[in-house]
């Protein structure tokens, strides 16, 4: 694990904060009602609130960053309900009465995910269509993905801050880990303003693989990934949508401890909480001659990378 580190406002959980868990304070001629669960104040109580957390409250952990809104407001081991929860969460961040940052928009960079399939990038023009960050395939199993080093290459001249995946042929622990050692050494020569990705997906399950049959240990085949990663000093992130999970993992184990990377299509905002949302994957963007994932970051990442010497900083 880090050692030491604290890492401010990160509080990514695989859920929706739903109304069925809240409670509100009555409305009277002299009251102003606050809703449990409202953050950014504005009057209903969605996902917006919990990423509005990621941006403004802070987490802590002694070895770890943070990546549990339940960690942030102090509730420990999940054995309250979830009410209770939010109930403690506005004892902390909120006060009584109309919520000084009422109105206040979400802060939100644009960003793209590229690989080999998106060919040869005019990054130039990309930072010119308003792209301020990019996930760049670095490899697969062990192997550096083919148009990596062309890409960041790219990408770091013209000014867009980068960060990484890493697609997932594991079978077992000891292959994850070797998928981890390759990919530490591929990003090794690079500053990455945001996190460092494990991409595990259906098409990894191909001949037979026994993890799609093992909630437990394709749960603890990417655990351990991301752990590999983060103690190597880089910011850890899982990539996923919402039906694999469901299907496949112990998902709160994962996101309990690390960001999540989410790709949902065709909704208006994310309907779980999530560090970075993949919105689409048939984005057109200047400077790429072909479709383009698109993306939508809530944090500074590179804040986060920059004061806690992650990621080459």
């Amino acid at each position: 694990m880090i050692k030491e580190k604290i890492i401010a406002g990160i509080m990514t959980a695989a859920f929706c904060v739903c109304s069925a868990f809240l409670s509100e304070v009555p409305r009277t001629a002299a009251e102003i009602t606050t809703v449990y669960g409202d953050v950014n104040g504005d009057g209903v109580v969605n996902v917006i609130d919990s990423i509005y957390l990621k941006q403004n409250a802070i987490g802590t952990n002694d070895s770890f960053p943070v990546t549990n809104w339940r960690a942030a407001v102090g509730a420990s081991g999940g054995d309250r309900a979830e009410s209770g929860h939010i109930s403690m969460m506005n004892s902390r961040l909120l006060t009584l009465g109309e919520h000084e940052d009422s109105g206040k928009e979400i802060k939100t960079y644009s960003g793209i995910d590229v690989s080999k399939w998106q060919g040869d990038v005019d990054w130039n023009r990309v930072r010119a269509a308003g792209i301020d960050f990019v996930m760049i395939k670095a490899g697969e199993g062990t192997s550096v993905e083919p148009k990596f080093l062309q890409n960041i290459t790219g990408a770091k001249q013209a000014g867009i801050q980068c960060g990484v995946y890493w697609f997932a042929n594991a079978r077992n622990i000891d292959d994850c880990r070797a998928e981890a050692r390759a990919c530490i050494e591929t990003i090794k020569p690079y500053q990455l303003e945001y996190p460092v990705v494990y991409d595990f997906e259906y098409r990894t399950f191909v001949n037979d693989n026994p993890l799609q049959n093992d909630r437990e240990q394709c749960t603890d085949v990417i655990y351990t990934f991301l752990e590999e990663i983060e103690n190597a000093g880089y910011y850890a992130m899982m990539y996923s949508n919402r039906d694999f999970p469901d299907r496949y993992l112990n998902i709160r184990k994962i996101t309990d401890r690390f960001d999540f990377w989410y790709a949902n299509y065709g909704i208006e905002q994310p309907d779980v909480s999530c560090g970075i949302w993949q919105r689409s994957c048939t984005g057109r963007v200047d400077g790429i001659a072909y479709d383009v994932d698109l993306d939508i970051s809530y944090i500074d990442y590179k804040s986060i990378m920059e004061k806690n010497n992650l990621n080459g900083f």
